[in-house]
């Protein structure tokens, strides 16, 4: 299982291959630290469709991604999140702080 990391016009597009836990995150920390520091790449797109869970270290990554993404004025996004995901979003009542979207192409027309 790896998460595939692509990029579409300045937009770096993270796909889950798995439930955001253990070596998911890893993966994904280091696939975004390497698109901050070698291709000036802010704007990031997580892709949860083949997610069903995200645990309490997943949701810690995505807000460090966010911070250092709005510390560098880009963006983080989240798309095709199942209800489940979306329910511990709102359970950490983390939902607010994330803007999320029901399809890959949506998302993008919002980055700016």
């Amino acid at each position: 299982m790896a998460i595939t990391c692509q990029e579409y016009n300045q937009v770096c597009v993270l796909t889950l291959s798995a439930d955001f836990v253990g070596g998911e995150i890893a993966q994904a920390r280091n696939c975004v630290e390497e698109q901050i520091d070698k291709r000036h790449i802010a704007n990031f797109v997580f892709d949860f469709e083949k997610a069903a869970f995200i645990d309490s270290e997943g949701l810690e990554a995505l807000l460090l991604v966010k911070r250092r993404c709005e510390e560098l004025f880009g963006q983080v996004k989240l798309v095709n999140l199942d209800e489940h995901c979306r329910k511990i979003l709102e359970l950490t009542r983390l939902d607010h702080r994330f803007e999320c979207h029901n399809d890959l192409a949506a998302a993008l027309k919002t980055m700016g």
